[in-house]
């Protein structure tokens, strides 16, 4: 009977375990990946592991919270770790420490508010880093000397105000980075715009393209129309585009503006821009209001010099 109880605990353990967690094999790609779902603790699982171990992928679980040298023991073999949609809210100290070997972390989909400078001692080799999709609201300043190496940086779809642009220049091997869709202030992704082209890193990726205004705001503070984040370099930009838009609807091929259908929406466009109310503002000034939260009105320009191709309010 006890033997009995024994082989059915055992089966019932072995059911769990393969519900929860599992291991491929692959010699082509010489990978050994541990990948689990639905998982309310971590460390238990992952002791059952191979300690030869190339790729961890953990998604769609439960972890609030993952400890320190949780991963420790895969340190000279791990080259792909996948923590997305965990519902990470906090990584302690040194929580990757030893992946001396890491290629790649992936941690968008979770709850992160703080990207920590202690998670990313000794990861020389790391090339790609994905924190897209959190709750990110700032970034420690010793983060970026550590990510000399980086290759790949995704922060898109997060909670960050600003960041000092001039950090990235320690990021000496940066190629690709998303940053879109943060509330960044507009004086600041010029700024950040700026530093990439700087740096060559490709950002052309973004979903919301800011190309066309960086451009007329690196335009007008070169020709002496005020330093960012002053009203005046804004105004300047803000007088290009009505400039742009007046020369579009009256002086473009005929039927050019109709053929892409921009002609109803930028009259309308003009129209909202001429002061109605008691401030007395100029079309400038009205404009800028809306231009410094424009991606509530304006669906993105495809390119620096585009026309305006649709405006989101039905009431203008």
């Amino acid at each position: 009977m006890k033997c009995c109880f024994l082989f059915v605990c055992c089966l019932l353990k072995y059911v769990y375990s393969e519900e929860s967690c599992r291991t491929t094999t692959s010699k082509m790609t010489k990978t050994v990946t541990f990948d689990c779902t639905e998982l309310n603790t971590l460390q238990k699982h992952l002791d059952t592991a191979q300690s030869n171990t190339t790729n961890i992928m953990i998604h769609e679980s439960n972890l609030i919270n993952i400890a320190g040298h949780a991963f420790v023991r895969f340190g000279t073999t791990l080259r792909v770790l996948d923590l997305h949609e965990n519902k990470i809210e906090v990584l302690d100290r040194q929580v990757f420490i030893g992946l001396i070997n890491l290629n790649e972390l992936t941690l968008w989909g979770n709850r992160l508010a703080w990207i920590s400078s202690d998670w990313f001692i000794n990861l020389y080799n790391l090339r790609t880093l994905d924190l897209s999709f959190n709750l990110i609201q700032s970034i420690d300043y010793n983060v970026f000397p550590l990510l000399s190496r980086l290759e790949n940086f995704y922060i898109d779809y997060n909670n960050l105000n600003v960041v000092d642009f001039n950090l990235f220049v320690y990021m000496t091997s940066l190629k690709k980075i998303k940053f879109g869709k943060n509330p960044w202030n507009w004086g600041y992704r010029a700024l950040l715009t700026w530093q990439m082209e700087n740096q060559n890193v490709d950002y052309s990726s973004e979903w919301d393209d800011w190309n066309w205004m960086s451009n007329v705001i690196k335009d007008c503070t070169e020709n002496g129309e005020g330093e960012i984040p002053s009203d005046s370099v804004i105004d300047c930009a803000v007088r290009k585009l009505l400039d742009f838009t007046y020369d579009t609807l009256h002086f473009s091929p005929i039927g050019w503006a109709n053929d892409v259908g921009c002609a109803p929406e930028a009259r309308r466009l003009i129209s909202c821009a001429r002061p109605r109310n008691v401030t007395g503002n100029t079309d400038y000034q009205t404009i800028r209001m809306i231009l410094q939260d424009y991606s509530r009105i304006l669906l993105p320009m495809i390119r620096a010099h585009s026309p305006l191709s649709y405006i989101s309010n039905p009431e203008l």
